[in-house]
C-alpha cells in the first residue's frame, strides 16, 4: 500500500487552529461557499468517524487512558485510513477531481503530539503522508480561545491553557515544515465573528489557483 505522495495536491485544504478558535465552523462555511461556486467538495475531519478515530476521541475525552506515544500512533493510523481506505478516502476524492477540506491534518499531530512525544518521533510517523496544497490557520489569542471553551460541559485532555500555549508555539515549527514542503500558508485573524473570519479565508484563498480550477 502506498503511504505517501511526492507532490503537493492542488485541491487539498487543511484547516488548523487552537481549540476554541473556530476551525470546524470555518471548514463548514468554506465547504458551503465552494459548493455554491460550483466545486464538488469532500468535507472531512480528523480524528475521523472510523474505528481508529473513535478510539482517539475516547482517549481525548479521557475515557481511555493511553500513553502519548500510543495516541500519536493512533492518529497516524487514522490518517492513513483517512487518506487511502476506500472510495471515500482523501486520495480517491482528489483523484476524482474533488476539492478536499479537512478540519485538522498532519500539522495538528506535529503541534499537539510532539509536546510529549518529541518532534522527530511524530514527524517519523507522518513524514510520508502527502502535504495539502494550502493550510488555513485561524489565529486567535489563547485567552479568547479559553473564554470560548469555558462554555463546554466537558473538556478534552489538550484543552488546557498551559497546553494550548505550547501548542501555539509548536504550530509555528509545524508551519515552517509545511512551507518547506511547498504548502501555501494562509494565516487568518480569527478574532472577528464567523462571517468576518470566513470572508478573510475566502479572500486569502482567492489569491491562489485553488479557487480558479
Amino acid at each position: 500500500m502506498e503511504t505517501g505522495l511526492n507532490k503537493v495536491q492542488t485541491s487539498f485544504i487543511a484547516i488548523e487552529s487552537l481549540d476554541g478558535a473556530g476551525g470546524t465552523t470555518q471548514a463548514n462555511v468554506l465547504a458551503r461557499r465552494l459548493r455554491s461556486a460550483g466545486r464538488t467538495v469532500l468535507r472531512t475531519s480528523e480524528p475521523t468517524d472510523g474505528a481508529v478515530g473513535k478510539l482517539i476521541r475516547r482517549a481525548l475525552g479521557g475515557e481511555l487512558r493511553l500513553t502519548p506515544q500510543t495516541i500519536a500512533y493512533l492518529f497516524a493510523a487514522d490518517r492513513h485510513e483517512h487518506l487511502y481506505a476506500g472510495s471515500e478516502s482523501i486520495t480517491a476524492a482528489l483523484d476524482s477531481g474533488m476539492t478536499v477540506i479537512t478540519d485538522r491534518y498532519t500539522y495538528s499531530s506535529l503541534a499537539y503530539q510532539s509536546l510529549e512525544c518529541g518532534w522527530d518521533f511524530v514527524l517519523g510517523l507522518n513524514a510520508a503522508f502527502p502535504p495539502p496544497s494550502d493550510i488555513v490557520y485561524i489565529a486567535l489569542d489563547i485567552e479568547v480561545c479559553e473564554e470560548r471553551l469555558a462554555g463546554r460541559t466537558h473538556r478534552e485532555i489538550y484543552e488546557v491553557r498551559s497546553i494550548q500555549r505550547r501548542v501555539a508555539e509548536a504550530y509555528e515549527k509545524a508551519f515552517e515544515y509545511a512551507v518547506g514542503q511547498g504548502v501555501r500558508l494562509h494565516r487568518v485573524d480569527g478574532s472577528g465573528d464567523s462571517e468576518q473570519v470566513a470572508d478573510l479565508i475566502w479572500n486569502s484563498l482567492e489569491s491562489v489557483p485553488i479557487l480558479e480550477m
